[in-house]
């Protein structure tokens, strides 16, 4: 599947984990789920490192005891 699939793979690709885990969700909840598990999928591909070290922060804080 590519980085970003279209909205019609997204859908289906849901439908098929929603009916794998049994779940059923009402249809006036669907749109806010499905936005919800397109923006958790792209949380997912972005902490499997699709950045560089470029996107890492520049500082590093320490809070030490005194």
């Amino acid at each position: 599947m590519p980085d970003k699939p279209t909205e019609a793979a997204l859908e289906r690709e849901f439908e098929c984990l929603l009916q794998r885990a049994g779940v059923a969700i009402p249809p006036e909840r669907r749109t806010a789920w499905l936005r919800s598990y397109a923006d958790l999928r792209a949380q997912i591909a972005l902490s499997h490192g699709r950045y560089g070290p470029e996107a890492e922060p520049s500082n590093v804080f320490r809070l030490e005891k005194r």
